[in-house]
């Protein structure tokens, strides 16, 4: 299956006490794909930690759960309340499998978005497996959730990528 890309953009962590130094979003005409890589601070490069790929009903299960962690944010910030509480689920398959076999059912894992609030105001949103303690992305930056939300539309970070991808 040929997957034409229409954008490729990159969004580099701003913390250090995440689980990913670096996240790549990929969207293609009936697929997207989200990796995120961690840098090795022997050799300055970085290694792949986790691909997964989005079916198109999934993205916008993903995009909504943005839009509902941004407003709990904004919410929090004003009530000071620390709770938990899960925003979405979606599946998604690792990359590797649906380049070999295509999209399956029975190989699809569930992922959820947890938000985090915290009475003092601060935030943590984890994007993992479902009944799972591997993380898949972490965010604690209001910057790079909204960088993250534009990366899922179709925007970049980078004006000169967008401008590439128009010609």
């Amino acid at each position: 299956m040929k997957i034409k890309l229409a954008l490729i953009v990159i969004l580099f962590g701003l913390l250090t006490t995440q689980a990913q130094d670096k996240i790549t979003v990929a969207v293609g005409t009936n697929s997207t794909f989200i990796e995120t890589y961690n840098k090795n601070s022997w050799s300055g490069n970085f290694t792949l930690n986790k691909a997964y790929r989005l079916g198109p009903t999934s993205l916008k299960t993903l995009k909504d759960g943005v839009k509902t962690s941004l407003k709990w944010i904004e919410l929090n910030n004003s009530y000071y309340k620390t709770f938990q509480k899960e925003v979405c689920r979606f599946k998604t398959m690792e990359k590797e499998s649906f380049k070999f076999h295509g999209y399956v059912d029975e190989f699809a894992e569930e992922m959820t978005m947890i938000f985090y609030g915290e009475s003092d105001g601060s935030f943590k949103i984890e994007i993992k497996p479902y009944n799972s303690y591997s993380i898949f992305i972490t965010f604690t930056n209001l910057d790079m959730l909204r960088g993250f939300k534009d990366l899922l539309d179709g925007k970049s970070a980078n004006n000169e990528i967008d401008d590439i991808f128009k010609k």
